[in-house]
């Protein structure tokens, strides 16, 4: 090197020398603790990266059955709640009359010992009713939502919106429908029969022969119970005294001895029984008594008891 050094000529050793100068210059330029900390600070950056990248590949993992699970809650929440049905009863104690408003803003008026059931939301496309007994029906429109009244008997009357009654109870031998207002259609029992009823009409199910009778009918005769009176068009003896009995909350026992048929037209607001009884007596050979309630065994009462008997 020593040798190499003397041959050469003196401009070449000043080049040698001015590039060994810039090149410690350029060494002494760099700035080692910074690129120390950069490199550190580059390092704990990719660490961060990849532990945030884990981490999130972890939430997913947790989030998706977390997600399943809220769906399928939800679901069954809300599911129930759709279809779960929640029901309402509202009865008519012996011998009075009440009205009453349903969910749908439609009106009922419930007659002595009458008895309606119906659900508290009524469903988006339909809405059904349940009565044993007698009740008057307002029904508020709704093409979309048709009104059913289903009877023990298995009748069913549907409408979208009319005024009309019904007269179902149980221990009665038929059921008797009666239109208002409007139209009304009434589904036999089996289901194979539907007759559609105008104003002024009835439809008459007599439960014992499964037949259905159509005809007209005085309708204030009908519904006038609504409005506290009692109203008879050449009505029987038999009739007369069984509406007496639901409205007075009696029991009422009719002996026919001479066989003959009286009919009577009348109207009764607010007479008494008695009163009544003695109106009917002045055209008919009539004569009653009276049973008081009795008490029995379980502390109950028995109803009051007319025995009526015609001669």
């Amino acid at each position: 090197m020593k040798e190499n050094m003397e041959n050469m000529n003196p401009e070449s050793l000043l080049r040698k020398a001015q590039a060994l100068g810039e090149d410690i210059k350029e060494m002494e330029s760099i700035d080692v603790m910074g690129a120390y900390q950069q490199a550190q600070t580059q390092i704990k950056t990719n660490r961060r990266r990849s532990m945030y990248n884990q981490l999130m590949r972890y939430a997913a993992f947790l989030t998706i059955p977390l997600l399943l699970s809220s769906l399928i809650l939800g679901y069954l929440y809300w599911g129930a709640t759709d279809t779960e049905e929640k029901y309402a009863e509202v009865m008519a104690a012996t011998g009075s009359v009440i009205r009453y408003e349903l969910p749908d803003h439609s009106v009922v008026w419930l007659n002595s010992g009458s008895t309606l059931r119906y659900p508290t939301v009524f469903k988006k496309d339909n809405r059904n009713v349940e009565l044993k007994g007698e009740a008057y029906f307002e029904v508020e429109a709704d093409r979309k939502r048709p009104f059913y009244v289903n009877t023990p008997a298995g009748l069913s009357v549907y409408v979208y919106g009319t005024k009309f009654n019904v007269n179902a109870y149980e221990d009665d031998n038929s059921i008797e429908t009666v239109l208002e207002k409007g139209k009304v259609n009434v589904i036999s029992p089996d289901g194979k029969t539907t007759v559609q009823l105008a104003p002024g009409e009835r439809l008459l199910y007599n439960k014992v022969d499964q037949k259905l009778l159509k005809g007209k009918v005085d309708v204030y005769e009908k519904v006038a119970w609504k409005d506290g009176k009692l109203i008879f068009r050449n009505a029987e003896l038999g009739e007369i005294f069984k509406r007496l009995a639901r409205h007075f909350n009696v029991d009422i026992q009719f002996n026919n001895i001479s066989g003959k048929e009286y009919k009577y037209r009348a109207t009764f607001r607010n007479e008494t029984l008695p009163q009544i009884l003695d109106y009917l007596a002045k055209s008919a050979a009539l004569k009653w008594r009276t049973e008081e309630a009795v008490q029995q065994a379980d502390d109950t009462f028995t109803k009051k008891k007319i025995i009526v008997d015609l001669y």
